[in-house]
């Protein structure tokens, strides 16, 4: 369905600046922020970038959350892998 929307042309510019970065157009950002809002269509389309990252996100998560749990050294990982970095001169 189509539809006009009508707001500032700050807004606007705002918005359209936000979904580039996240790299979706104009539409697939209004079509995702709006599913969030009113609870529709709780599984996005194949292809949707937006629930792919936040998928993502959450999966690194969980790795990181497991690995912390099972590090057995004096610092933390991401500690223990600057510091080796560092070492390598990375």
């Amino acid at each position: 369905m189509k539809t006009t929307i009508e707001m500032p042309d700050d807004l606007f510019r705002r918005a359209k600046a936000v979904a580039a970065l996240q790299g979706l157009s104009m539409k697939d950002w209004l079509t995702n922020l709006l599913r969030r809002e009113v609870g529709a269509g709780a599984t996005a389309p194949p292809g949707d970038k937006q629930q792919e990252i936040e998928a993502f996100n959450r999966e690194l998560d969980r790795l990181s959350k497991k690995i912390s749990a099972a590090w057995q050294g004096p610092q933390d990982a991401v500690a223990a892998v600057r510091e080796q970095r560092r070492d390598l001169g990375a």
